[in-house]
């Protein structure tokens, strides 16, 4: 019996293979993202930060077709980096239901329970929840990103919530701003995952508003973000505005938050 050896080459020859772009969303990205991109979610408390991220996540581990029914997922394996206990799985579990359950009401059928039960329990296998409880863990972690990736090629989305959350211990060991720390999280993610095609998104807390697309490009460019996501509060009841900066583009989104997750108004 012959047995075959894997190299470090053909390893990441096998990687670089995998699909260059992923659709997360197709309101708010005109077309499918580079598979390397950095997405930020900003806002302050309340302004649906969280759910848009488990959108991202439900989106992603969906199946993109079942039997007959298009899902429209994509059917690729994602990361959670979970810190303080921000997400809860039956977030994600009750958007990929509402997913599944829309997609079937499109194509005018009805779903089985045991259905609908049966897509959600698959795609969650495509899910690797990561907890963490403080700023050294959450570093460790980050370091051993590659490790994951190696062992999973299917793995196209690193998620987390929220990157600032140990901001405060790590401020004791003088580090200043929240700025700083966030892009010194997000240089070691780059060193860890930039062999491999995989988009991260994190949330953090709200930040200062760019006035002119100039300082957005400039900042986005020095900070290696390619998309920021600045969700508040509007001036119309019970709704909501994104602001949408990349270097390309900028643009605002009304939107509405129930428990069937973020409706975009178009």
């Amino acid at each position: 019996m012959e047995f075959h050896s894997e190299g470090g080459l053909e390893l990441l020859s096998r990687f670089s293979e995998k699909s260059r772009s992923i659709n997360l969303d197709d309101v708010l990205f005109s077309s499918d993202i580079d598979n390397k991109s950095i997405i930020e979610i900003i806002g302050a408390s309340s302004t649906g930060k969280t759910v848009l991220l488990c959108q991202f996540i439900a989106k992603c581990i969906l199946p993109a077709r079942y039997k007959e029914i298009k899902i429209n997922g994509c059917d690729a394996c994602a990361i959670l980096i979970n810190t303080l206990g921000h997400v809860q799985i039956s977030k994600i579990v009750e958007l990929m239901t509402s997913m599944v359950c829309n997609a079937y009401q499109v194509a005018d059928v009805q779903p089985l329970a045991e259905t609908v039960d049966y897509i959600i329990n698959r795609s969650l296998e495509n899910l690797t929840v990561i907890s963490c409880c403080n700023n050294g863990e959450l570093q460790l972690i980050l370091y051993t990103l590659e490790d994951e990736l190696l062992s999973n090629e299917r793995i196209t989305l690193l998620a987390i919530d929220n990157i600032l959350a140990y901001y405060w211990q790590a401020r004791k060991e003088n580090i200043l701003t929240m700025n700083y720390y966030a892009t010194s999280l997000l240089k070691i993610i780059r060193s860890q995952t930039s062999q491999f095609h995989t988009v991260t998104v994190y949330t953090r807390w709200d930040g200062p508003k760019y006035e002119s697309h100039a300082k957005c490009t400039d900042i986005l460019k020095r900070t290696g973000v390619n998309y920021r996501l600045q969700l508040s509060l509007s001036t119309k009841v019970h709704k909501f505005m994104c602001h949408v900066q990349s270097t390309n583009d900028v643009k605002q989104i009304c939107y509405t938050i129930s428990d069937s997750g973020i409706k975009w108004m178009q």
